[in-house]
């Protein structure tokens, strides 16, 4: 039987533009590999460290598992929504945020994964080359560093979903490994659980400290349909991001911090690097930065090739990767907790708004069809993210907030505009057909 050249041509653009089919599945288990191997990062560990040295131990740990419940929660919706249609988050913004309108939305998702690329690259140099050092003598330019790196990372992440996988399966358990055993030559000289360290950020609060927990991976909350539209069905979707997000994600964030804690040093390399274990150290920035830096590529590529869909996937990701690369040559780390702050304001709308539109205006399906019927710019998800980021920002400002926690508050205020938007378009549609 003779295959259909658009069939190849969607499997070769690892289904950017279509829904994956069935064959083409994984379960729950490879899925939540995937989603660990993309926190399991130096940006967690700067965050971890960070939350950690400014809050105490004690206070930490109640805003590492409050920021990761919201984004279980929330990824378990996403990740359902993939599952549901089988469609790219790309997808879903242009089936929410119109055919144009969705354009602005993927290229400020491309800027920040691009971004996020750009930090994690930068700091995978400079560590490197302090790493590299300490073990050998050789002094190499950190850009060079930087660039071996990118080129490893885009390497894999051309390869699409299936080589994301295999990365994942076989490096995850590896970073985990490293990561508890540096936490365990460092458990025993913490003495006080409620002391900070020199470091100390005094701006940091318990509800700011949420939002940085929130922003450390929203983005991956928001595209994770990406990856959740290959699980085998709605069970192993949900079930992934359960454990991935509300229980080991904040494990993770415990154990990178406890090292800083403990040795009074922010950068988890250079603790473990003093601890003599250097190689080990070696090992978990080069895996860290693989796994974290190959997903967010991937996921630029796939919104790209929604804004220019002529051109191959491949294609869009090695230019994200070039790009992001560029970047990392810049200090980029001096701006990373506002980064992240920003990012838990104006990201999370985005996915509470596609998901009320998935379920509540669509019913839970998506067709062509549908596409083709709605207006090119949906000015009601516009106006609902603007106004949830808004009050995102007036939460974080203490001008006027709901929870006090200003990416819980985007998410709420979103809910609610977007929630108003599909009751009155519900209402229509029956007065219509009455």
């Amino acid at each position: 039987m003779e295959s259909n050249p658009s069939d190849n041509h969607a499997m070769s653009n690892d289904y950017s533009h279509t829904p994956v089919p069935e064959s083409s599945t994984a379960s729950g288990l490879h899925i939540a590999l995937i989603v660990t191997g993309t926190f399991i990062a130096i940006p967690t560990f700067l965050t971890a460290a960070e939350i950690g040295g400014s809050l105490g131990l004690a206070k930490a740990v109640p805003a590492f598992l409050a920021g990761s419940l919201v984004l279980a929660v929330l990824g378990c919706l996403t990740s359902m929504a993939g599952a549901t249609t089988r469609y790219s988050t790309s997808m879903l913004v242009k089936f929410t945020f119109g055919s144009r309108g969705a354009h602005l939305v993927n290229l400020i998702l491309v800027l920040t994964l691009v971004g996020w690329y750009g930090v994690t690259c930068h700091v995978f140099g400079r560590a490197s080359d302090e790493v590299v050092r300490s073990l050998t003598g050789l002094q190499l330019p950190q850009a060079f560093h930087a660039i071996v790196g990118g080129v490893l990372m885009v390497s894999v992440a051309v390869s699409g979903f299936k080589g994301i996988d295999r990365l994942a399966f076989y490096l995850v358990p590896l970073m985990v490994f490293f990561l508890g055993y540096t936490t365990f030559k460092t458990y025993g000289d913490v003495t006080d659980w409620h002391a900070t360290a020199d470091y100390a950020n005094p701006d940091l609060t318990l509800t700011t400290a949420i939002s940085a927990v929130i922003g450390l991976y929203i983005v991956g909350v928001v595209i994770q349909p990406d990856y959740s539209r290959f699980a085998r069905n709605l069970p192993h979707a949900a079930l992934a991001l359960i454990v991935a997000l509300g229980i080991v994600l904040p494990l993770v964030l415990i154990l990178a911090s406890i090292p800083s804690i403990a040795t009074g040093e922010k950068n988890l390399i250079d603790i473990m690097t003093a601890l003599q274990i250097g190689l080990p150290a070696f090992l978990l920035l080069l895996l860290a930065a693989w796994s974290s830096n190959v997903i967010g590529l991937y996921s630029s590529g796939l919104s790209l090739s929604t804004i220019f869909p002529h051109v191959a996937l491949w294609q869009h990701t090695l230019a994200a990767g070039i790009v992001g690369t560029l970047i990392s040559l810049t200090p980029v780390e001096t701006f990373f907790m506002p980064f992240l702050i920003t990012l838990g304001i104006t990201i999370p709308p985005v996915a509470s708004i596609y998901i009320i539109h998935l379920f509540l205006i669509q019913s839970g399906s998506c067709d062509r069809q549908m596409l083709d019927r709605q207006p090119s710019v949906n000015a009601g998800a516009f106006v609902s993210w603007t106004g949830g980021a808004l009050l995102g920002y007036s939460s974080y400002q203490q001008y006027l907030t709901l929870t006090t926690v200003p990416g819980m508050d985007a998410i709420l205020g979103s809910t609610i505009l977007y929630g108003t938007v599909a009751v009155l378009i519900s209402k229509n549609r029956k007065e219509n057909t009455a």
